[in-house]
């Protein structure tokens, strides 16, 4: 009885015990196949045992040692194992950046919950119960609940005594690491809100308003986010829900530059907060900016203008609107297809409408698609397709209006950046973001095909178990993870190499 190799059509290598019976080899048994060495040698092994104890049987006397490690292995309980794949990748990414420095009454709850949110998102009581059955970690509900309190930013005055600003110290930290990963310096920022609703009761904060999710009788807020290129973070500021989008951009810039000195960024913002009030307002302050448009709401010569461009995909050009001001405007095929697809889905809304007798005179707006409807001379309120057909002139167009002195290209580069920033909440889900930034960069940095995505499904591989050593009581651990996957090791490596 033997062990070979067996080479496959495939390209893998099968592990097999080969005997000789009645002059011709047999396979007793397969142990498994694989194109890495490491794994071959661990099935050869695995052969090598099965076929000793098969054709001589178990040895009568076990080795020097083997003994006691056995009884060791069999006294090995569930509670000294414990998963710390997501600490040894997230966490030192943590204490990398510099969160650990937080100042917060218990700095390893921030840090569990900020690791928990990276791998295995979920409610506050799910993740307490998963910390305490796979990472050995208990903690009180209350006193989670307790500690969460922390991490609500209040004013000066209302904060309990003792208490830190948390919030603070996490935006220290992220804009040090932003400005560390840029090289020193942020030239361009790029906001952006959105908002977050609640099954809960209103308060001072929590209040109804315009709701970008369609609850507009829930509770909400509005989140405004600052960051800088590639989507590293900056600062964040809460709104009360009923909060104008528009009112809630410059008193961040202009509190996050006067806190943390930087010279003043060309400001990048989508097209709901493309108002004359924010226009003067950055102008006056001297900034540069780049503003999403709405080509769509300009005036008919403008919009004349723009369609007259016969501009093809890819190409763009700009049209001076002020001495200082221009519009930058540019052609996208799929977005005309988009467009088309949108609108006729749109008009088709209107025309069942239109057949069931619901358009009514309270639907005469510019809302959507409603920019469609006329009124006639008899009162009656019908789809005009000649503003159809005006409108799909301008199908596939973009603006930007701006005045820096960027050029077109990079005007157009900076504004797609925008979209980095709807990835984050608010200050767990901040720091975590940080983190995640940063595995993308080490990641990218190392040539690894590792993704962001397969990271924390990696990370759950990875077990440390604790036991007592009988030859010289000493407590000792030894760290336990997947052989059979190099991806695990690879991952742990490039972790080392930069923390």
């Amino acid at each position: 009885m033997f062990v070979r190799r067996k080479h496959n059509k495939s390209g893998t290598t099968s592990i097999q015990v080969v005997a000789k019976a009645d002059g011709k080899y047999r396979v007793q048994k397969s142990f498994g196949s694989s194109r890495d060495e490491t794994v071959l040698a661990s099935l050869e092994q695995k052969a090598k045992q099965w076929a000793n104890e098969h054709e001589f049987g178990e040895d009568l006397f076990a080795p020097d040692g083997a003994a006691e490690y056995d009884a060791i292995m069999a006294g090995i309980g569930q509670d000294q194992l414990r998963l710390v794949g997501p600490d040894l990748i997230y966490g030192r990414l943590f204490d990398k950046i510099g969160f650990n420095t937080v100042r917060t009454s218990n700095n390893e709850i921030f840090k569990s919950l900020v690791v928990t949110r990276l791998y295995r998102p979920g409610s506050k009581l799910k993740t307490l119960r998963y910390m305490a059955y796979f990472m050995n970690k208990f903690y009180d509900e209350d006193k989670i609940y307790r500690f969460l309190d922390e991490l609500c930013w209040r004013p000066e005055a209302k904060r309990k005594k003792g208490s830190y600003d948390v919030k603070h110290d996490v935006e220290q930290v992220t804009f040090n690491q932003t400005k560390r990963v840029l090289g020193g310096t942020v030239a361009v920022v790029f906001y952006d809100t959105t908002t977050m609703y609640f099954e809960s009761r209103e308060d001072d904060v929590r209040i109804p308003g315009w709701s970008k999710d369609g609850k507009n009788a829930n509770p909400q807020v509005v989140l405004g986010l600052l960051v800088g290129p590639g989507g590293n973070p900056i600062g964040y500021e809460i709104h009360p829900g009923n909060t104008y989008e528009g009112h809630t951009m410059i008193p961040i810039i202009e509190k996050l530059q006067k806190r943390f000195g930087f010279p003043k960024p060309i400001v990048v913002a989508d097209a709901g907060l493309l108002s004359k009030e924010n226009i003067r307002d950055l102008e006056e302050g001297g900034y540069e900016y780049i503003l999403g448009a709405r080509i769509r709401s300009q005036d008919e010569r403008f919009k004349d203008q723009i369609a007259s461009l016969n501009l093809s995909n890819g190409q763009s050009t700009s049209i001076e609107l002020t001495k200082n001001r221009r519009m930058v405007v540019t052609m996208s095929d799929a977005r005309a297809r988009k467009n088309a697809a949108d609108r006729e889905r749109g008009i088709k809304r209107l025309e069942k409408r239109f057949r069931s007798d619901k358009l009514t005179k309270d639907k005469l707006n510019n809302r959507g698609y409603n920019r469609f409807l006329t009124m006639s001379g008899d009162a009656t309120i019908k789809i005009d397709y000649e503003k159809v057909a005006k409108d799909e002139r301008l199908d596939g167009y973009k603006g930007y209006t701006t005045n820096s002195t960027l050029s077109d290209d990079r005007v157009i580069e900076e504004y797609g950046y925008l979209f980095m920033i709807e990835q984050a909440h608010v200050c767990i889900c901040f720091v975590a973001y940080t983190i995640m930034l940063e595995l993308e960069r080490i990641l990218k940095a190392a040539e690894s095909h590792i993704t962001l995505e397969k990271a924390p499904f990696l990370a759950e591989k990875i077990y440390q178990i604790n036991y007592v050593n009988p030859y010289d009581n000493k407590r000792k651990s030894v760290l336990l993870h997947t052989r059979e996957e190099p991806e695990v090791t690879e991952l742990l490596d490039i972790i080392s190499a930069n923390c």
